[in-house]
């Protein structure tokens, strides 16, 4: 027996973004009610919406991105959920991430700080002053976690409107192919972790786009083994 759970939210046009990310727009194309046979959609939204996975094109042109991935190596058998509270404009060390109890095999880590409660309760704080990850923190899980394939956080990014030079740093220590002689570590931003979320068995990411882009919306699904 298993549990499946979502830890991706919907995507809708209340859904916060990143500042300068353009909001999600929604227009009515065929409606039953004017004289269609149905009703149709067109929807434009950035593909930095909602709970989404960063990849390497995010930050290198010749990166790979959601083209170049299969759905084999978004699977993770070893997720690790670590608590790390944080608190609005923080910034996660090194120092922070060394004394949690991450499994040395975890093939991806999760971070959760709680901002996630900010998401509805006070969505400007959790756009504009989010927790964020310093670069230092980066390096160290790319250095002391060598298994990391993917990582994840309960904020609308790792990087933050106050501090965007240090995110884009961490970004790209992340996501760079051969860092620390390892392969891109992927970066899922936007992610629901809520409190009562004690353990992950698997971790799957489906992205919603399997295009020529940097990045993408997806579905993640958590599988809990009972």
């Amino acid at each position: 027996m298993h549990k499946v759970i979502s830890l991706s939210y919907n995507i809708d046009e209340s859904t916060p973004v990143y500042p300068g990310t353009p909001p999600l727009s929604i227009r009515k194309d065929k409606a039953i009610k004017d004289g269609d046979s149905c009703n149709t959609f067109s929807i434009t939204l950035s593909n930095h919406s909602g709970t989404h996975i960063d990849m390497p094109r995010h930050f290198f042109d010749s990166g790979k991105g959601p083209k170049d991935y299969q759905a084999h190596s978004l699977a993770c058998k070893n997720p690790a959920i670590v608590d790390c509270p944080k608190r609005p404009g923080d910034v996660i060390e090194a120092k922070d991430l060394a004394g949690l109890p991450a499994r040395k095999d975890a093939d991806a880590l999760l971070i959760r700080t709680g901002f996630y409660k900010y998401r509805s309760s006070d969505p400007w704080s959790y756009c504009n002053n989010n927790p964020l990850l310093s670069p230092e923190a980066a390096h160290w899980i790319r250095r002391d976690l060598p298994n990391i394939k993917i990582l994840g956080i309960d904020t609308i990014s790792v990087s933050s409107k106050a501090h965007k030079d240090m995110g884009r740093e961490s970004h790209r220590i992340l996501l760079a192919d051969g860092g620390h002689g390892k392969a891109p570590v992927l970066i899922l931003e936007d992610l629901y972790l809520p409190s009562d979320l004690s353990k992950l068995d698997e971790l799957l990411v489906f992205p919603v786009f399997n295009a020529d882009i940097d990045s993408s919306p997806c579905l993640v699904i958590g599988v809990i083994h009972d």
